[in-house]
């Protein structure tokens, strides 16, 4: 059983009837859609919960990296005004994660159109770094 869930996640978990997802040592629990996405679904301060999934691996060679992260900066500059999902790298610095903040008091159907904006965003950079 998990220590804590966010009330939109656990009433979002309810009304799909999915199966309450083990928690990670992590204190994430991991959601799939469309056989596609996964997303990791983490604590945040104030009861807030972050929505996180990788999009892409960083090159090895430095000056790929900063080519890619510059496309990144790019896309999510145009992307800032119609969409809450906010690129960034991962705590190892090794690849470019998507992350979406949902507030602690949000409903249940909050959660839900937050959840499905967020996977429409996934599939956007997916498509912004061309990966099938």
């Amino acid at each position: 059983m998990l220590n804590y869930v966010h009330n939109g996640l656990a009433g979002y978990l309810a009304r799909h009837r999915k199966q309450q997802p083990v928690e990670r040592v992590d204190g994430a629990i991991v959601l799939f859609f469309d056989r596609r996405y996964r997303v990791f679904c983490r604590p945040a301060p104030h009861g807030d919960l972050v929505l996180e999934s990788r999009i892409i691996d960083l090159p090895s060679d430095p000056y790929q990296a900063e080519d890619m992260v510059r496309e990144c900066l790019l896309a999510s500059w145009v992307r800032m005004l119609d969409s809450s999902d906010i690129p960034t790298l991962s705590d190892d610095e090794l690849s470019i994660v998507i992350q979406q903040r949902i507030p602690s008091d949000a409903s249940v159907d909050e959660t839900e159109s937050a959840l499905e904006s967020y996977i429409n965003a996934l599939s956007d950079w997916r498509r912004i770094f061309k990966i099938v």
